[in-house]
């Protein structure tokens, strides 16, 4: 499975969301704030709203309950 940004969904900051930077992302441009793209590692996979996007390149996301499947995969990354 594709995942648009590699995250250790185990890392969390002061926040208590899991965190990463920008160029994690294979492409970038579909890490915006509000979008549910595809995170993870390996096999722990999940799909995650996109919190927020700092002017270094910090990314926070709150991963959404429920399971991985095809069909919520094919539908994650076309919401903003």
């Amino acid at each position: 499975m594709k995942i648009d940004l590699f995250v250790d969904l185990n890392t969390e900051d002061e926040t208590g969301l899991p965190w990463t930077y920008l160029d994690q992302a294979p492409d970038p441009t579909v890490i915006v704030p509000g979008r549910r793209v595809v995170v993870g590692a390996g096999t722990a996979i999940a799909i995650a709203e996109v919190v927020d996007v700092g002017v270094d390149g910090l990314v926070h996301v709150r991963p959404l309950p429920g399971p991985v499947t095809e069909q919520r995969l094919k539908t994650a990354s076309l919401r903003v």
